[in-house]
């Protein structure tokens, strides 16, 4: 059975002018395709992109979340809890 890890990072709001990226949808572009490539070779796999609402703040923040393949059993002598939830470690309670 396969078992996998999720990540999710920030996706970017806009990127940076460069030779072949001028326009504004460009440089967004560009930013994402280096955050992609990054997590690809990282052995990330894109799944999708959420947007969450930030408590306090307004507007939301968009994140783009990756899965790789991993095999726990590696780590069930050493960590047993590895890749569980614990809300109450969550909430800090």
């Amino acid at each position: 059975m396969s078992h996998y890890e999720y990540k999710a990072i920030p996706a970017p709001h806009d990127g940076e002018a460069t030779y072949s990226a001028q326009t504004p949808e460009a440089r967004l572009a560009e930013a994402l395709t280096v955050r992609l490539n990054a997590m690809a070779a990282d052995g990330w796999t894109y799944l999708r992109s959420d947007a969450f609402h930030l408590h306090g703040a307004k507007g939301k923040q968009d994140v783009l979340i990756f899965r790789r393949e991993t095999d726990y059993g590696i780590f069930h002598g050493d960590r047993p809890d590895y890749g569980k939830f614990d809300p109450e470690e969550a909430t800090g309670t």
